[in-house]
């Protein structure tokens, strides 16, 4: 896994534990703990939660466990983010969550409220190996829109979307393979905040 020091303690974390942080002295790079620290400083958060949380191994309904990684961000005087993520290669992917909450409130709650919502996502599956390739299972999918990066996917400048659906990357073009299965049907396309619950 990648590591890089932090510019404010000098400790080496992660590439993903780290956030450009600009301040009036100019940008500099923080572990998760110094930016919020310095945020509590700025804002006046006092006895902020600034203790990480370990990882968690979650199994789903397959029988496939997933490793949950976690960072809390405090984003000011009345908002903090709770976010839980695989990694591949050092890097974010995979299923990815993100729990808004308020500085005040109990991170173990925060916590208990993100894993319910993990449980509840890893119990259902949206798609599946079949004869024909990837397929939609019960004429429902649900996921979350990323950018494809892959060499030679940039068009014009932007790049195609790429979504994850259970936790797996699938392109552009797989998914409309996949959606040519139900060619004539109706769809109904809804977006939701990533930190909204997908489930309710």
């Amino acid at each position: 896994m990648n590591s890089n020091p932090c510019e404010r303690c000098g400790k080496l974390v992660p590439r993903h534990d780290l956030t450009h942080y600009t301040t009036d002295a100019g940008t500099l790079l923080l572990c998760t703990q110094c930016f919020n620290a310095d945020v509590a400083e700025r804002v006046g958060v006092e006895n902020f939660d600034n203790h990480p949380l370990d990882p968690i191994s979650i199994s789903a309904v397959d029988g496939v466990r997933h490793e949950f990684h976690f960072r809390t961000r405090l984003m000011g005087g009345d908002m903090v983010t709770l976010e839980a993520f695989e990694l591949n290669e050092g890097e974010p992917s995979g299923y990815q969550f993100q729990l808004i909450g308020t500085p005040g409130e109990d991170r173990f709650s925060q916590l208990g409220r993100l894993v319910k919502r993990i449980h509840a996502t890893l119990a259902t599956k949206y798609v599946e190996d079949g004869k024909y390739g990837l397929q939609i299972r019960d004429m429902e999918v649900k996921g979350s829109i990323e950018a494809d990066i892959s060499e030679g996917t940039e068009l014009f400048g932007t790049r195609p979307p790429m979504l994850v659906i259970d936790g797996r990357e699938v392109s552009w073009e797989q998914f409309g393979e996949m959606l040519m299965t139900f060619e004539g049907f109706q769809f109904k396309l809804q977006i939701i905040d990533k930190s909204e619950d997908l489930e309710s």
